[in-house]
């Protein structure tokens, strides 16, 4: 018989699996290895030392400071243990935004390795997760909040998403029951710590008794090392965001371990062949909703090209309504209407903010509470949705939702800045975010602030100075016009060849022109000045080792984005070998 979510918190689900099987493997990364048993007292012991930090209280958040690994999920379910919710801080993301989201979400310490204190304001109090002095027994304690997420916030700082354990639980029992996920199964994992798909793929394996699998070092946006990944690890089942679960479905060796691919996060494209060894489903739900809200059939033999496919059907435990402008309700299909969520998957509210909680989630009970999404949806005659459009100005960026004003209020920000606009500029590879400025700066300076301050995704690829920005006829932001200038410009000066025929730079060069549309790049060019961000950067990559025959990583393009540079690193690899 199954337990009602409402009796149940994430870490007793996960209990449950330690009880049965506890010499079963838990998380395998590299050549470690952790059971459930060693998982289970590893993070008790941590979670005793929770409970003696100063302001400690059962109920309170605790921070989690800790690049992907092992220890990092003993971290997470310290916290759960100790009687506390937990924030994911991600390591790459800029000491800025961390600090930005410590601020806000005020957490009662924060758990790290010794070498991250650095990142840490010294304001914040932080507790040395691998320490290993003896503390006192464990006190019993458990909390209604399981995890607060952090997400582009509209006015200029992110907002915190308070996440209940009752969701949180409604989505891991949906999940094994749909996936057929449980003991034995390999699931990996490899979204970003900060996003709430990594909550997903992480305890929806553990609290199924599956073994999760973490890779050694993150592949990034590069599907050749995403895919290895998945083949050395002999992982059956993974969730990929939209951009690169297209990029898997574009192979043409996928992982034939691979069974369940899981995706979701923006407007899927690309339709899987009836051969892809893996079913395939898309799914739909914002970090208000707990991450999942509806879920697709296997897409696979779905050969309506004329539409995109779809985001399917509710989950258990998630209500949908679509609704008109006059907040009338619209079932018929064909018809979009915005859609509303209700139900057990929806998030407590915002961390620190009761006015947008109120705004957001309105209604006053469990039953009649319902979350605005912002997205336009329509019904299928076959009673699936699919995605048509967002409401307002947040966007979709490579699998990431971006409201642009945070960009804006930063780029403002800068000395010298007057005035800011940020569009998106669609394309095959996720989207590419334009910022347009006025004043005395240039571009270079701006792009360094706001990779000091913003995570990577939201970096726009390109900043543009403009004597001043178009405006409509009633005065606002002519924002229609700005796309249209946002389009990939022409190489400044006439293209001529600066390598030899069939050099490594001639051959890098033509990559770069069908990537970025230029005529042709110089050796001066840099390549995210010119447009290029992580995805188009895989691409290339994966484009110069099928040419050349050089076995290069995607970090060589972190470290050599000047394409003579490259060109030089990529034939000294090819002298020595490849």
């Amino acid at each position: 018989m199954q337990t009602s979510p409402e009796t149940l918190t994430a870490d007793r689900l996960l209990r449950l699996r330690v009880d049965l099987h506890p010499d079963a493997t838990a998380i395998e990364c590299g050549e470690q290895a952790l059971t459930y048993r060693g998982l289970w007292q590893q993070a008790g012991d941590l979670a005793a030392r929770i409970q003696q930090a100063g302001g400690f209280e059962p109920g309170c958040l605790i921070g989690v400071l800790h690049r992907r690994g092992i220890r990092c999920v003993v971290a997470q379910l310290a916290a759960w243990r100790a009687g506390a919710a937990y924030l994911p801080l991600d390591p790459d993301l800029p000491d800025g935004r961390i600090a930005s989201v410590l601020a806000d979400a005020a957490p009662t310490a924060v758990l790290a390795s010794a070498d991250l204190f650095d990142r840490l304001p010294s304001s914040v109090a932080a507790i040395d997760s691998a320490a290993d002095d003896p503390v006192r027994g464990l006190a019993r304690s458990s909390a209604a909040l399981a995890y607060v997420i952090y997400t582009s916030g509209s006015t200029g700082t992110p907002k915190g998403v308070e996440v209940g354990h009752a969701s949180l639980v409604n989505l891991l029992q949906w999940h094994s029951r749909t996936y057929a996920t449980g003991p034995g199964t390999r699931v990996g994992a490899l979204a970003g710590l900060g996003f709430d798909a990594s909550v997903w793929e992480t305890w929806a394996a553990l609290a199924a008794g599956a073994t999760l699998v973490l890779p050694e070092q993150s592949p990034g946006a590069d599907i050749e090392a995403v895919a290895d990944f998945l083949r050395a690890g002999a992982v059956e089942q993974c969730f990929l965001s939209t951009p690169l679960a297209e990029e898997l479905l574009r192979l043409e060796s996928p992982p034939d371990r691979l069974r369940v691919l899981l995706t979701g996060g923006d407007r899927l494209r690309v339709r899987p062949s009836s051969s892809f060894p893996a079913t395939v489903h898309n799914h739909y739900g914002p970090t208000e909703a707990t991450v999942v809200t509806t879920a697709s059939h296997d897409l696979r033999g779905d050969h309506l090209h004329d539409r995109p496919p779809v985001i399917g059907v509710p989950i258990p435990g998630a209500l949908v309504r679509l609704v008109d402008p006059a907040g009338d309700e619209v079932d018929e299909p064909g018809v979009a209407g915005e859609l509303l969520i209700g139900g057990t998957v929806l998030a407590t509210g915002y961390r620190n903010d009761p006015a947008l909680t109120s705004k957001m989630f309105f209604g006053t009970d469990d039953v009649a509470r319902w979350y605005a999404s912002g997205d336009v949806c329509r019904w299928t005659e076959k009673g699936e949705l699919e995605f048509v459009e967002r409401r307002d100005r947040q966007l979709s960026v490579r699998g990431n939702r971006v409201e642009p004003a945070e960009i804006e209020h930063a780029v403002l920000a800068v000395p010298e800045v007057h005035q800011c606009a940020v569009v998106l500029r669609d394309d095959d590879a996720g989207g590419t975010l334009v910022a347009f400025c006025t004043g005395g700066v240039d571009e270079r300076t701006v792009h360094e602030a706001l990779a000091d301050r913003l995570p990577p995704y939201m970096v726009p690829s390109q900043v543009r100075v403009l004597d001043a920005l178009p405006l409509t006829s009633n005065g606002k932001i002519d924002r229609a016009s700005l796309l249209v200038l946002s389009a990939p410009e022409e190489a400044a000066e006439p293209a001529r060849r600066e390598f030899p025929q069939g050099s490594a730079g001639q051959v890098i060069a033509e990559i770069w022109a069908e990537l970025l549309a230029r005529t042709e790049p110089r050796a001066v060019d840099n390549f995210f000045e010119l447009g290029g961000h992580s995805l188009l950067a895989a691409r290339m990559i994966g484009d110069v080792r099928k040419r050349l025959g050089v076995q290069i990583g995607l970090q060589a393009v972190f470290d050599f984005p000047v394409l003579g540079e490259l060109a030089a690193r990529v034939e000294e690899l090819s002298r020595d070998g490849g």
